[in-house]
């Protein structure tokens, strides 16, 4: 009996096969395994794959589901994956679970995560695409979310994922996340693609109430809603987004990037963000006593209406930028909270184009001239608080690059660090190759005072002199000839203001420049 059975198995593998390869027969079709509404455990396998789910589905408070590498999970109507124990899906890069429908249009009611007891471990989604979720009936937390709502619960890990096509309806006052909706939760997500969203606010994620996830090295693309297309952060919501790109995302009404509300406190440090649109602020929104801490980040290339890079609305808002590359400055600012009404920090920040590598395709390395290179700060202290960047950068690169230098304005690090410096376009003047040495100032940054050293090899007429960015002389420490040897000058700063400088050594046969940094805080 035993044999036969073997025998049997045999020629329905041979069978099976046949049909695949020859008939074009989905193998699907052999290996799906249908799921009734109710509960899930256990263990759901590659090779039992796809689930087709029929009804709603819980994942119990003290089981665990693990989900397999390759897995897809195809929800035949519009039904909820509520999770009150713990998910595990994780997949790999070669093979990434799917969560999907099987109407697009109809959609899939979303994963979600609300009042899960905290008693269970921490979930993971991992390597996942959560595609044509649509958060569009029930009460207003169901209209939130369209992939995955997080509520009350924060032991929740998002990596790797691929976010996009989802949705969500309902009252603009109440409900958002097209993509995600956090509230009262502090889940962590990162290395995650958020596209083509649709919400009615925080096209891609929102941070509703009370949220302070850390969202970081993700990207943030074609994203739309009536506020905050990327990312909308509500009432009393203090999260830190680190490493982001935030590109191409459109609102209707207000902010295509970030959009801070109510009491809201977020960091947001070393992001890019860029060919944001809205009808009032391109990239940044600030109302309702919004105060943003925004470091080492690239605002630029966004716009509006009214307020193309930030837009602050009532005098109770006061974003401080520290270390930033914002298009037109301060001046640009827009809004009743802008102007003369404007308090925040706005220390040591530049207005230059940023050169990326390639903004049509998405690629925002900075190219070797960029005047972010080494513009940025590794750390800051705001009132009692030190702010640090981040150690990595978007791609998993030493921040900063090379050690012991400036770290870079943006998500991207660039390699050169100090070893190339722009000189001033107002110098006119480049750096030549010769056996002269100059080295780095130390400290640096620095409050007030600070030691800059060289040797030249031979006698010759030397030149030290310092520049601010727009390249005009701020001073000239040597102006002389000089026998063969090393020297150490002082350069006494404390009448100038925070920011970055150059200072250029002048000789008979070559010229060589470096950058320092001006920290007033």
């Amino acid at each position: 009996v035993q044999l036969m059975k073997k025998n049997l198995i045999r020629y329905q593998t041979f069978f099976t096969t046949i049909l695949i390869l020859f008939c074009g027969i989905n193998p699907d079709l052999f290996s799906q395994t249908e799921i009734p509404a109710g509960n899930v455990s256990g263990i759901w396998t590659f090779v039992n794959s796809p689930y087709q789910i029929n009804g709603e589905i819980t994942i119990p408070n003290g089981d665990t589901l693990t989900i397999e590498p390759g897995v897809k999970v195809v929800f035949m109507g519009h039904f909820k994956f509520n999770v009150q124990g713990r998910m595990m899906a994780v997949g790999t890069k070669e093979d990434t679970i799917v969560f999907s429908a099987q109407d697009s249009i109809t959609g899939w009611n979303g994963i979600r995560f609300v009042s899960t007891p905290n008693t269970n471990d921490t979930s993971r989604i991992t390597y996942c695409k959560l595609q044509y979720g649509k958060a569009n009936s029930g009460t207003y937390y169901d209209q939130s979310g369209g992939a995955l709502l997080v509520m009350n619960y924060s032991k929740l890990i998002i990596s790797n994922c691929l976010i996009n096509f989802n949705t969500n309806i309902g009252d603009p006052d109440y409900t958002g996340g097209g993509a995600i909706c956090i509230w009262n939760a502090s889940p962590i997500l990162t290395n995650c693609t958020i596209s083509n969203n649709n919400g009615t606010t925080g096209g891609g994620i929102i941070c509703w109430s009370y949220a302070n996830p850390v969202i970081s090295n993700s990207v943030f693309t074609n994203n739309n809603s009536l506020d905050g297309a990327a990312i909308y952060i509500g009432s009393y919501s203090n999260p830190k987004l680190k490493n982001n790109i935030i590109f191409n995302n459109h609102a209707t009404d207000n902010c295509g990037g970030i959009r801070c509300f109510s009491n809201s406190r977020p960091l947001i440090i070393n992001n890019v963000i860029v060919n944001n649109h809205a009808a009032f602020g391109g990239a940044i929104d600030c109302r309702d006593n919004a105060d943003p801490i925004i470091i080492n980040s690239i605002i630029y290339g966004n716009s509006a209406g009214t307020g193309s890079q930030v837009f602050i609305d009532g005098g109770d808002s006061d974003p401080s930028f520290l270390y930033c590359d914002i298009e037109g400055g301060k001046d640009e600012f827009k809004g009743t909270g802008a102007g003369s009404s404007y308090n925040g920090m706005y220390t040591n920040n530049i207005d230059s184009v940023p050169l990326f590598a390639d903004t049509t395709h998405g690629d925002f390395h900075l190219t070797d001239n960029s005047p972010c290179i080494s513009a940025g700060f590794d750390s800051v202290e705001i009132g009692s608080t030190w702010y640090y960047a981040p150690t990595m950068d978007f791609e998993g690169n030493p921040r900063p690059n090379p050690s012991g230098t400036i770290p870079d304005m943006g998500a991207l690090e660039s390699s050169l660090g100090h070893e190339y410096i722009p000189t001033p376009n107002a110098v006119n003047e480049v750096s030549c190759e010769s056996t002269n040495q100059l080295g780095q100032n130390y400290p640096n940054p620095f409050r007030s005072e600070t030691i800059i050293s060289f040797s030249i090899p031979e006698r010759s007429i030397v030149k030290l002199e310092v520049f601010d960015l727009m390249g005009r002389k701020i001073d000239v420490l040597i102006d002389n000839e000089l026998q063969q040897g090393e020297y150490k000058v002082s350069f006494d700063a404390a009448r100038l203001s925070g920011g970055i400088y150059y200072y250029k050594l002048t000789t008979e046969k070559s010229i060589q420049t470096r950058k320092c940094m001006v920290a007033k805080y």
